[in-house]
């Protein structure tokens, strides 16, 4: 099953450097192989942004299925990459976890399955403000409040999130 795809109506450009297929094939099989209850399903995407002063820019948008709103997103320009969680396309995401200048395709995959193995909770979406009222991932210092800068979770916050979910299973 693939669980990358493109959106035509959204991408600057037709196809992909060869750098930026290589990060979206490896980022398919990790998701082949951590995601086997199909949390993710295929409603994972890649879009290859604007060219912004002639920089390339790949964006991989992985959106947990019962909420759109919360996404792993992987950010690869000529320069850098990027993983961090939330955030909206174009922009950078709102909690960054992961930054690189030019690191190899081993050091891209390594830092998108480590946010896939880590353990995420969320509450279920804020009508009136719009996307997750919580979102906490596991480290290893215990639980961090992502929507919050990546301060450490509050008690009464951990318990609104009554959904868990671990992506990586292996």
């Amino acid at each position: 099953m693939t669980y990358l795809h493109t959106d035509p109506a959204l991408n600057a450009r037709d196809e992909p450097t060869a750098r930026e297929r290589e990060l979206i094939d490896a980022v398919d099989s990790l998701l082949a192989a951590a995601d086997p209850a199909g949390i993710v399903r295929d409603k994972a995407q890649w879009y290859l942004g604007p060219a912004l002063e002639g920089e390339d820019r790949l964006e991989l948008a992985l959106p947990l299925g019962w909420d759109r709103e919360v996404a792993l997103r992987a950010l690869l320009t000529s320069g850098a990459f990027t993983v961090g969680w939330g955030g909206e396309l174009g922009e950078s995401p709102l909690v960054e976890v992961f930054g690189a200048v030019a690191p190899s395709l081993v050091e891209m995959s390594g830092a998108v399955g480590a946010e896939l193995s880590r353990e995420l909770r969320v509450s279920p979406r804020r009508r009136f403000f719009g996307g997750a009222a919580e979102l906490h991932l596991r480290g290893d210092g215990g639980w961090s409040d992502l929507l919050r800068g990546g301060t450490p979770s509050r008690a009464p916050d951990l318990k609104r999130a009554s959904r868990q979910a671990t992506l990586r299973t292996g």
